[in-house]
């Protein structure tokens, strides 16, 4: 499965063979020049003195309101719980019909979240969002107690449904009960003081996405916002420290599916598409939920820039078996083929993806790039990525 060796200290995953069962022989690898980051820009570092948190802190829920979800629409009915505590008067179908315009769509990604807050909510409040991986409990509850709205991206299992992706604000805690308290638009929010979530158990089902987080703040209030982020302001630093979280859970237990994903999706996000493959290949070898790729898409971001185009599309193929209403599964699997050639059936299937989401930024230039020769790999490899439902 790749060995782990220690370099400056941290671990970092060797990539010397795969569990996987054999598959095609791949064709070349693209020439590419890997951004150290591809989903956000690097933010000032800034730096803050901690001060002792308060036991327990909650925001205002005087300013918050509750909304529960309708049918598929956890992501925006959050998001827009989130946005309420600056003014924001919209409702989740506001939202929701900009992020994802087919009301089937199962997945909605943390960047499109935070584009809607940054291109659309802000035209009418006060408000910004940022995100980033590597998220802790500590981080949450500094973010909390000086007045910023959190919202992560967690698992969350439902009986006779399994496994699937969920959003959860954040917006108190008690430490005396080593507890978060949270707006969750599916099981609700405890008549507005916010229903109990453990810290044992969010953060249970937090790593699961690797502990994205998603900030929401005031522009004016951007450099504090950073200060208390910490090595977090940076999003590559944030990005590394959730590669060594991974790689540590690694260390201590070689069967955890979710450690070797989270360090395939870690080192995805910073360029290293080889150690990156080699770690989904282990995380699917000891078996994934069947809904994985429903929001996590960077193994196919791997696997194409390594040129694995076999191992795209069939996956993408096991998960239209499942849904067709991920987009992201026809836009990977077009981008595959085009690299093998296939333009026609590429063009087809990246038509199909801004069928499901006509807002889909990334397959609109890809399939204009397709249609016009002028298609590349670094199109898909700078593309946005990551997720939630």
């Amino acid at each position: 499965p790749g060995q782990l060796v220690a370099q400056g200290g941290t671990p970092v995953l060797q990539p010397t063979q795969t569990l996987d069962p054999p598959t095609p022989t791949p064709s070349p690898s693209p020439t590419v020049s890997p951004s150290p980051t591809v989903f956000l820009p690097p933010s000032p570092t800034a730096s803050l003195t901690p001060l002792p948190l308060p036991l327990s802190s909650k925001l205002d829920v005087n300013r918050l309101r509750y909304q529960a979800q309708t049918w598929n629409n956890c992501g925006a009915a959050t998001l827009s719980m989130g946005l309420s505590y600056f003014g924001y008067a919209n409702d989740q179908s506001m939202a929701g019909g900009f992020m994802k315009p087919d009301r089937e769509d199962k997945n909605v990604s943390p960047y499109q979240m935070v584009n809607y807050v940054n291109q659309q909510a802000s035209q009418g409040s006060n408000v910004r969002a940022t995100y980033r991986l590597g998220g802790n409990i500590e981080l949450a509850k500094r973010l909390i107690a000086n007045g910023f709205p959190v919202i992560i991206e967690k698992g969350y299992s439902v009986n006779d449904l399994g496994w699937m992706g969920h959003y959860l604000l954040l917006m108190g805690y008690d430490d005396s009960q080593q507890t978060f308290f949270a707006y969750d638009s599916y099981l609700g929010h405890a008549g507005g003081n916010g229903r109990p979530e453990g810290y044992e158990f969010t953060q249970r089902y937090w790593r699961h996405f690797n502990s994205l987080f998603i900030v929401i703040y005031e522009p004016q209030r951007e450099a504090e916002m950073l200060a208390l982020l910490g090595e977090h302001a940076n999003p590559v630093r944030a990005t590394q420290i959730a590669l060594e979280t991974a790689l540590a859970e690694v260390s201590a237990n070689a069967n955890d599916e979710w450690a070797w994903f989270n360090a395939g999706v870690a080192y995805t996000h910073l360029g290293d598409y080889e150690r990156a493959a080699v770690a989904f290949d282990r995380a699917f070898a000891i078996g994934m939920p069947w809904r994985t790729l429903w929001y996590l898409h960077e193994p196919y971001i791997a696997y194409f820039a390594t040129g694995r185009y076999n191992d795209v599309i069939v996956r993408s193929q096991t998960t239209e078996s499942t849904t067709v209403y991920v987009e992201e599964t026809f836009y990977y699997r077009a981008a595959a083929l085009a690299m093998q050639g296939n333009t026609n059936a590429a063009i087809d299937l990246m038509g199909r993806a801004l069928r499901y989401n006509s807002n889909f930024t990334d397959a609109q230039l890809a399939l204009a790039a397709l249609q016009n020769g002028t298609f590349s790999p670094q199109l898909v490899l700078s593309s946005g990525m990551m997720s939630g439902g």
